[in-house]
């Protein structure tokens, strides 16, 4: 069942030396991004509100600047600072890209708010959690400052599980709710941009957890996977993203794996390193829209497992893992060249069994993890250019062992 859409900002007033400020989560002035489908409760319940009604507007500081306020979708509730005073906005498809919130008594207070729209493709999302099972999906803007949202729930509490998706359709599968005796084959749909609701979509051939996931706008292919003790798949099968049903038979990875990093462009998909009985440094594709094995592309600089991946349309950085030690390492390869990889920077904390890895084709996020200890740790690169990792902000919940993650973009899912 899907958690609700509804989120709640608690606004409070502070003057930090300049004049009154709106704070939001204790932060001043934040920039926020809304999200189509959601509606969103900016609590003003608080007595620092008192006199400084909150209001939307087209206009940066609204009617401060020769703006009108903006009110479709909007309504009000009490007197700001008594209990219950809200100003709640439903964000639709329709409501516009760029809104201003301000105080309706005082010039200068409030920031810039931006709506996300379908074709800004920049939404990442994430599921599942270890060492406490989670169905927690979490949601954040990449172009944002850094936010991640509560968006819903998959069908059921486990952990490394992977996923993929497309600009309509996110999917997560596999993974485990018990710590690896008990193995899914289930994959979850749902509409990132028009609803938190989660459904069936089908299953994968077999149950596996620390799959990998990879896509382009038509098909989501699942490879590898840990199947028992001791037993690592090398099937690799494949569903069509605009339909609903069972996965099919695609080919076979070089051996069995898991644990591994990767990415895909809208013709190849990467699959390197991983676990197959000791960690590996192979990298290997696939040609997306085909059927057949992977074949050899290329060599990582070391061999390691607990990697992540996320690509643009012609380059994928696989970022931290295990080599068995954490590592901060960052490096790519261009995705229609074979070859070895080069390398890009370094994550801000060396890292592996990331939570979030994830594209929207400009920017990459790779999230959570272990060092050993669970993380909630955010990096943000740019994906065109070579650099360490900047600070993004904090997935939800500390945590890792997911293998994928997925985007608006191409990125995968978590």
């Amino acid at each position: 069942m899907a958690r609700s859409t509804t989120f709640k900002l608690n606004i409070t007033v502070v003057n930090p030396g300049s004049g009154n400020k709106y704070y939001i989560g204790g932060i001043l002035q934040t920039y926020i991004t809304l999200f189509p489908g959601c509606t969103y409760e900016w609590n003003q319940d608080d007595s620092s509100n008192s006199g400084h009604p909150l209001r939307f507007s087209e206009t940066p500081d609204g009617t401060h600047n020769s703006g009108s306020e903006y009110t479709t979708g909007v309504t009000t509730s009490g007197t700001p600072g008594s209990a219950t005073a809200f100003t709640k906005i439903e964000v639709t498809t329709s409501t516009p890209y760029r809104l201003y919130y301000y105080c309706t008594q005082h010039s200068g207070m409030g920031n810039e708010v931006t709506v996300q729209q379908a074709s800004k493709n920049t939404r990442a999302y994430y599921a599942g959690a270890y060492p406490s099972f989670s169905n927690q999906i979490g949601m954040t803007d990449m172009a944002s400052s850094g936010s991640f949202f509560d968006f819903g729930d998959i069908s059921s509490s486990k952990y490394a599980l992977g996923g993929f998706g497309n600009t309509i359709k996110g999917c997560l599968f596999g993974g485990s709710p018990d710590g690896g005796t008990t193995l899914s084959n289930v994959i979850d749909q749902f509409f990132p941009l028009s609803s938190a609701q989660v459904s069936d979509f089908g299953n994968l051939t077999q149950g596996s957890n620390y799959p990998l996931g990879l896509s382009n706008d038509t098909r989501g292919v699942r490879c590898g996977g840990y199947t028992g003790p001791g037993t690592y798949t090398n099937v690799i099968d494949y569903v069509t993203l605009a339909t609903t049903g069972n996965a099919t038979d695609f080919g076979d990875l070089s051996a069995g794996k898991n644990s591994m990093g990767g990415g895909s462009s809208t013709t190849r998909g990467i699959v390197g390193g991983g676990y197959t009985g000791s960690i590996i440094n192979v990298i290997e594709y696939i040609t997306i829209l085909s059927t057949g094995n992977a074949t050899d592309f290329g060599d990582l600089s070391a061999a390691k497992n607990g990697l992540c991946g996320a690509a643009s349309s012609t380059r994928l950085i696989f970022a931290g893992g295990k080599t068995p030690s954490m590592i901060n390492v960052m490096e790519y390869v261009t995705i229609a060249s074979t070859g070895n990889v080069t390398d890009f920077g370094d994550l801000t904390s060396a890292r592996g069994d990331q939570k979030l890895s994830a594209s929207n084709k400009t920017l990459a996020l790779f999230g959570g993890g272990r060092t050993p200890s669970a993380v909630a740790t955010t990096d943000r690169v740019n994906i065109a250019s070579t650099g360490n990792g900047a600070s993004y902000g904090d997935i939800l919940t500390a945590g890792g062992y997911n293998q994928s993650s997925s985007s608006t973009g191409h990125g995968g899912l978590a």
